[in-house]
């Protein structure tokens, strides 16, 4: 279905039912949490790997890069 028709579609409903649309359409867009995400990423604690793995001799300031790249 192409957009054009979805809107079509979407504008004969009844109101009431627009309205649960666009609510579920606005819930779907801002993903679970709100972030706008509707998959959020799951990361690991780098800090625990990295300590079973390497014990306390790994970089110190990995966990600003890893910060970066959580968001």
């Amino acid at each position: 279905m192409s957009a054009t028709e979805l809107i079509k579609e979407v504008a004969a409903l009844p109101p009431a039912e627009k309205t649960l649309f666009a609510e579920l359409f606005h819930a779907m867009k801002n993903g679970p949490d709100g972030t706008g995400s509707a998959h959020p990423s799951k990361w690991p604690d780098i800090d625990e790997r990295l300590r079973n793995i390497y014990g306390d001799k790994f970089a110190p300031d990995s966990q600003t890069i890893i910060a970066d790249g959580r968001g």
